[in-house]
């Protein structure tokens, strides 16, 4: 299910009697996934874990808290794990990938910090935080062939916008959980703020490889349709 929040869009994966939530960017959006549950008739003790694409602050302000509000714990993939656990330096985008940041934001609305993401923004998310989660961490790899409580659902390494992104992949489903991999501004494209060029190219080519029919992006809306990866747009180098 999709819930849109203040800075991206959480995905709520339901299995039968559990549910993971992934990306939370804002302490503000815990309210709108209570409210999805409740719609979809859900209690929220079936949330099993609460699962990051990747350790951007627009992704990852509010994951701690709801973690440690459910008393679930949080689940990482194997390179976000190691930057917590093992002191693991993630890169960022840096000089003119960085500016095209500016106008993203403002293609997303350019959405206002909430008061209570202030009081713990500056821990989680950006290149001189620690990231300290209080929640239990758990490492998710990509030889996991169910995502607690979720057959079907496997996790991919995929690097490129950030050294520790990952995707969601159902085969049967056609369904990816992409993250900021992909976005949605501009019909459905290929991220362009990235950290590195070749590690993109390496994802793009393995995401091209599944057969996907629906895309859920980090930021825009849903996008289906069949060769729905290999349709994706690359745009100009230095587009925002």
């Amino acid at each position: 299910m999709v819930v849109p929040g203040r800075y991206c869009v959480t995905y709520l994966l339901l299995g039968a009697d559990s549910v993971v939530v992934v990306d939370v960017g804002s302490v503000t959006d815990h309210d709108r996934i209570f409210a999805a549950l409740e719609w979809l008739g859900r209690p929220r003790a079936q949330i099993r874990c609460v699962m990051p694409t990747h350790l951007h602050m627009d992704h990852v302000i509010g994951i701690d808290s709801l973690a440690r509000r459910l008393g679930v714990p949080i689940v990482l993939g194997h390179v976000a794990y190691q930057a917590i656990t093992e002191g693991r330096t993630l890169r960022f985008p840096r000089g003119l990938h960085l500016l095209r940041a500016v106008p993203t934001y403002v293609m997303q609305g350019a959405p206002a910090g909430a008061l209570a993401d202030w009081r713990v923004g500056l821990e989680f998310g950006f290149p001189w935080s620690k990231n300290r989660f209080r929640a239990p961490l758990v490492p998710c790899l990509e030889t996991d062939t169910s995502v607690l409580g979720l057959p079907g659902w496997t996790v991919m390494h995929t690097p490129g916008h950030a050294d520790d992104a990952i995707c969601l992949h159902h085969a049967e489903a056609r369904f990816l959980v992409a993250g900021d991999t992909v976005r949605n501004f501009s019909g459905g494209e290929w991220n362009p703020l990235g950290c590195d060029r070749g590690d993109y190219d390496r994802t793009k080519d393995r995401l091209r490889r599944l057969e996907v029919e629906t895309i859920f992006p980090g930021h825009g809306p849903v996008l289906q349709g069949a060769d729905l990866v290999n349709r994706l747009r690359t745009l100009p180098r230095f587009a925002p």
